[in-house]
């Protein structure tokens, strides 16, 4: 009996100990922890030592067109995918995914999405590749990936695995394509569809060597603007970050860059002069591209309400609705994103670019099954045609 109580309150001071120290050192917790868990799917990987070696060996791939089952009891809580444009111009994709099961049976596969036409694909997670069936959808140009997990996912379990695919060369020139106009750059445009809710998503999207983003207001380089740009090893990386995606909400991501004159991207070193008068030249130097900047934002903000008016006194409530819409899409869009942006019928948004066409406003060019439009005139580029009412205030 005494042996019990001592045993009692030996376990009621260790975990009381165990409580100070996970409330003082968090760190040191966590790291732990962290040591226990690696422990565990060492054992786990240890104890099964034919499936392990079947996992290290390349895993099976067919491909055959079954037909695709829906997924309710998983959710991606990371999502990282890097494009990265090579030198050839072709596409490769990395995508790292962290899969979380929120249902109360376990998951042994997971279907991943891909709305394009893909080859050369490999799945893996920290320990090997994993094997997958790939199905092949040719009416839609899209692919989905059965993947088969090492371990099945419990609930509230997570799950780390990459995927890495090429896109296919034959579709290659629906996203990348060179446009001789304006002096000549690359335009990419790469939509996504998120299949899955999605909590945290980051796109990373590499640039080849030597080559930059365009400068100048037509056409926009970037759509949506990123939230930030790196340079890492002489490559341009253009990040986007978002939170809490919804099933199948896609995007359309905009790029527009060109090669550099000398095959490579500047690299500016900035010294530092020592002499008096050094500073002097510099300090001046800053105060005039001050100055100027100063009143350039000031005629630019007296000359805008003018050219707006004057701008919207040549169009229509409806083609100044399709200016907009074109504008939102970066000076480049395809037909059917007019539509979806103005409420107009098809038959309506043909009928007006044909007449801004006239106008010379802009251009339209087959693409695919529709038509791609892009503003050749710089004047209702970046422009408010919100006029309207402009109008109606001033005369007032």
């Amino acid at each position: 009996m005494n042996r019990e109580k001592v045993r009692t309150v030996t376990s009621y001071l260790e975990l009381k100990l165990l409580v100070g120290i996970i409330k003082q050192k968090p760190h040191l917790t966590f790291a732990l922890l962290l040591v226990l868990f690696c422990t565990m799917v060492f054992v786990e990987f240890y104890q099964h030592p034919l499936q392990s070696t079947a996992a290290a060996e390349t895993p099976p791939i067919i491909i055959n067109n079954p037909s695709l089952e829906v997924i309710q009891g998983h959710f991606i809580l990371y999502h990282t995918m890097g494009l990265k444009i090579q030198n050839d111009y072709s596409l490769q994709v990395i995508s790292t995914l962290v899969v979380e099961n929120n249902d109360s049976q376990p998951i042994d596969f997971f279907i991943f999405l891909i709305n394009k036409s893909v080859n050369t694909v490999f799945v893996y997670d920290p320990i090997g590749p994993l094997s997958f069936t790939w199905t092949k959808n040719d009416a839609t140009h899209s692919s989905a990936l059965n993947i088969s997990m090492r371990y099945p996912l419990l609930e509230d379990d997570k799950y780390v695995l990459s995927i890495s695919y090429e896109i296919d060369p034959s579709a290659q020139a629906t996203y990348l394509f060179f446009i001789s106009d304006f002096g000549g750059y690359y335009n990419l445009e790469f939509p996504l569809i998120h299949s899955i809710r999605t909590e945290h998503f980051q796109l990373e999207i590499s640039l080849p060597g030597g080559h930059l983003l365009l400068s100048g207001p037509s056409p926009r380089p970037v759509f949506p603007y990123p939230t930030k740009i790196d340079i890492v090893d002489n490559h341009v990386k253009l990040i986007w970050i978002y939170n809490s995606i919804d099933l199948n909400y896609d995007y359309s991501y905009f790029v527009r860059f060109n090669k550099t004159a000398l095959g490579t991207a500047p690299v500016i070193y900035i010294q530092l002069p020592k002499a008096f008068f050094a500073y002097l030249t510099l300090s001046f130097l800053l105060g005039t591209i001050a100055s100027g900047a100063i009143f350039y934002f000031i005629l630019k903000k007296r000359v805008q309400p003018t050219k707006t008016k004057l701008v919207s006194s040549l169009l229509s409530e409806a083609e100044q609705a399709v200016i907009q819409a074109i504008n939102e899409e970066g000076g480049m869009a395809i037909q059917r994103k007019i539509c979806e942006r103005t409420g107009f019928s098809k038959s309506k948004v043909s009928q007006i670019l044909l007449k801004l066409e006239e106008k010379d406003v802009l251009k339209r060019e087959r693409w695919g099954r529709t038509n791609r439009v892009t503003i050749t005139n710089p004047s209702f580029l970046k422009i408010d045609l919100n006029a309207k009412e402009q109008v109606k205030e001033e005369q007032s």
